[in-house]
């Protein structure tokens, strides 16, 4: 039997990312409008920060998954739409853990804490004020890429499943198809 889509994990994982990084997104943008001193505004921020956090948790076990569970072949694509949906899978994968990693780091240079549903995180960089900003500028650099990523991404789905006939959104849904 060959596999046709992913394992019922990667895809529960894949989705649970997207909409973590929809909130820990909304709530960042949300936040910007929300009067400095105003209790929803640290609301906030706590929901962005945890949102992040688990994304990368979650992603380390796709990451995982996709190791232990495998994944279905590639489809049939010319070799520059492949190497297109490659690129997009790997910055996908690097703005994943890059974006929660600057994340606590830009807090801890700060002098704040990260505190992961009430137990604080050991400290990986002390604070160091000369390093917040250029660490800051990296995150929200990150941050903007997601857009542009999550668009290109699913763009790209919804061509090879519209345009060239391809079934990749079945891939990523829990129905379990299997060719011989």
């Amino acid at each position: 039997m060959k596999r046709t889509h992913y394992h019922p994990l990667s895809v529960t994982l894949h989705w649970v990312i997207f909409l973590l990084f929809v909130v820990a997104l909304a709530t960042i943008e949300f936040r910007g409008e929300v009067p400095k001193g105003d209790p929803l505004r640290d609301l906030l921020r706590t929901i962005h920060m945890h949102a992040g956090q688990l994304v990368l948790i979650l992603v380390l076990l796709r990451i995982l998954a996709r190791q232990l569970l495998g994944v279905p072949p590639e489809l049939d694509l010319p070799r520059i739409q492949r190497w297109g949906a490659q690129a997009v899978h790997l910055l996908l994968y690097v703005v994943m853990i890059g974006l929660p990693i600057t994340g606590i780091l830009f807090t801890q240079a700060g002098g704040g804490d990260v505190v992961f549903f009430g137990t604080t995180l050991p400290v990986l960089m002390a604070k160091n004020q000369a390093l917040r900003g250029p660490i800051k500028d990296v995150h929200e650099l990150m941050g903007n890429a997601v857009y542009f990523l999550v668009g290109l991404h699913i763009l790209g789905a919804l061509w090879h499943q519209f345009i060239d006939k391809m079934p990749i959104l079945q891939r990523m849904s829990w129905k379990s198809s299997r060719k011989p």
